[in-house]
């Protein structure tokens, strides 16, 4: 399996705090999709979305804020070729009233066997109608979420229901102490950065690379939740 990945570099047109972030890089994304007849069907229909996106780079650790004028970078990926060199096309002189898009660079990456996976944006799992905790809910149920949530989308996008004998994540460690908020639709969403670590299966595999080249459980799309990379 392999993914295409986009390296978006653009201007601020004003200061963005930390938390509104991967919102306005969703609405740089959203816009593009909504003015492309073909694109703004995937847009719009239900279900999973073909691509992730990260948040911007470099990070404002001193003040979380990012600056009027100054040029930051973040990265789409997707499996799907064909659907993200049709965005590049129209993303490739798109702004908001928030960012400019000054280049892109695209490249194919090919994936090879995935031990570990670090995610950059937290991830966000919902349990009981709210989100699940570090300091309250056990491990093992994010790990069985993250699983059924990873198989459901091998689904959707492959027409293929994958079978399984493990989970594809074997264990997992938090990598911050409290919850990071996303802001999105006027209410922050709670999630949590982790390293995984990846089962060695076929299947496993598969699931692995999917959520490298699609994001780790929820709002993926719409927030960059779940965007991680693969560590050696």
């Amino acid at each position: 399996m392999e993914y295409q990945e986009d390296m978006i570099i653009v201007e601020l047109k004003d200061n963005l705090p930390f938390c509104q972030v991967n919102l306005k890089i969703s609405n740089l994304i959203n816009k593009s999709l909504c003015s492309d007849g073909s694109l703004i069907k995937i847009h719009e229909r239900t279900g999973y979305k073909p691509y992730i996106f990260s948040s911007l780079t470099p990070i404002e650790k001193k003040d979380k804020v990012y600056h009027k004028n100054r040029i930051y970078r973040f990265k789409i990926r997707s499996y799907d070729e064909s659907f993200l060199r049709n965005l590049n096309s129209i993303l490739e002189n798109m702004e908001t009233e928030m960012m400019r898009v000054l280049a892109i660079n695209f490249k194919k990456v090919v994936l090879r066997k995935i031990k570990r996976l670090k995610t950059y944006n937290p991830v966000i799992v919902t349990v009981d109608d709210g989100p699940w905790l570090l300091d309250r809910d056990d491990p093992s149920l994010l790990i069985r979420q993250l699983q059924a949530n990873i198989e459901k989308k091998y689904q959707f996008f492959f027409d293929e229901k994958i079978i399984t004998d493990n989970n594809f994540i074997s264990s997992l460690i938090p990598l911050n102490e409290k919850p990071l908020a996303l802001e999105y639709k006027g209410i922050k969403l709670l999630g949590n950065k982790f390293e995984f670590f990846i089962s060695e299966d076929e299947s496993s595999q598969k699931l692995a690379n999917l959520a490298l080249a699609t994001g780790i459980g929820e709002k993926n799309s719409s927030l960059g939740a779940g965007f991680c990379v693969a560590l050696k």
